[in-house]
């Protein structure tokens, strides 16, 4: 099973990533013009498919993709399911669109930022055509029929190209990347924090916006539906300065990416009352260590 019902049109699709219950998910709003927000890497978007058949969506039947930012995570089977849903329009702000469209730049900048082989485990994009692609600028709506209605609203920090997406009717915020991991099993929040655009201004910024809005259901990527939205703003806040200051000690100390993603890994073990963290928490964490070293560098 790949579908949980959220609410009445709404529904969580895991996308089992690299084999991994429960750590990348997306979301369906099944409506008149049904839309799919995020989609997972390249490697999993059968899976996607699979999810959309057990509730009763033909690929056809999908009026929208919307991946919320450019990261393989959300976008990287994009390409690939634009190809079996012949109706679909893909939506991604502005400064994402053209990477869609030739995704050759963020094939090389995740490459170095990841390696061949893992490269090899997420997938390869497709390029997804020109014409069947709408920028998104700070804001825009859409109306999905049935009385179904959804804000797409620029939010920075994690990536200059992440829109969130605001669900009207359901009072439901689809965050993206905007707020903490909140994977389940794991008691404390980890800071999605990656490189090469994370910027801490930017995101604390967002959080504050998407708080006024004053969702009473959180549906995060990373992982699962939230009913303490406060707190997970709150605790966004919070842990993403607290771990630049963190990490910004141990770069003066001249303490290297390994050893700081050690440290970090070890304080949310602790916070999370476990001895060893899983994989795929450890991944996270190492990788929005990297982000706040690399946007250190660029600041210094």
């Amino acid at each position: 099973m790949y579908a949980t019902k959220v609410s009445e049109g709404v529904y969580l699709l895991d996308t089992v990533a690299l084999g991994q219950r429960n750590t990348v998910g997306a979301y369906v709003i099944k409506a008149e013009k049904t839309a799919l927000v995020d989609c997972g890497y390249a490697s999993s978007y059968q899976n996607i498919l699979s999810g959309l058949a057990e509730i009763g969506v033909a690929p056809g039947d999908v009026r929208y993709i919307i991946p919320t930012h450019v990261h393989l995570d959300h976008a990287g089977a994009a390409g690939h399911l634009m190809r079996s849903m012949p109706n679909a329009q893909l939506l991604a702000h502005e400064r994402g669109a053209p990477h869609l469209i030739d995704p050759s730049r963020l094939l090389e900048s995740a490459t170095r930022v990841f390696g061949e082989a893992i490269m090899e485990l997420y997938g390869k994009p497709v390029p997804v055509p020109a014409e069947r692609v709408t920028p998104v600028g700070k804001e825009m709506h859409l109306n999905l029929g049935n009385g179904s209605t959804a804000t797409l609203i620029h939010a920075p920090g994690h990536a200059p190209h992440q829109v969130s997406v605001l669900l009207e009717r359901a009072n439901m915020l689809l965050t993206a990347d905007a707020v903490g991991i909140v994977y389940p099993g794991l008691t404390t929040l980890i800071p999605t924090t990656p490189p090469p655009s994370f910027d801490p201004g930017s995101l604390v910024s967002t959080v504050g916006q998407l708080e006024q809005t004053a969702p009473r259901k959180l549906l995060v990527p990373h992982f699962g539906t939230r009913d303490d939205a406060p707190s997970i703003f709150d605790a966004t806040r919070t842990k993403v300065l607290q771990w630049v200051r963190d990490v910004e000690g141990m770069r003066k100390r001249g303490v290297g990416l390994e050893e700081a993603s050690e440290v970090m890994a070890s304080k949310v073990g602790k916070e999370a009352n476990v001895n060893e963290l899983p994989i795929y928490a450890r991944v996270s964490v190492r990788t929005s260590v990297m982000g706040i070293m690399h946007y250190l560098e660029k600041n210094a």
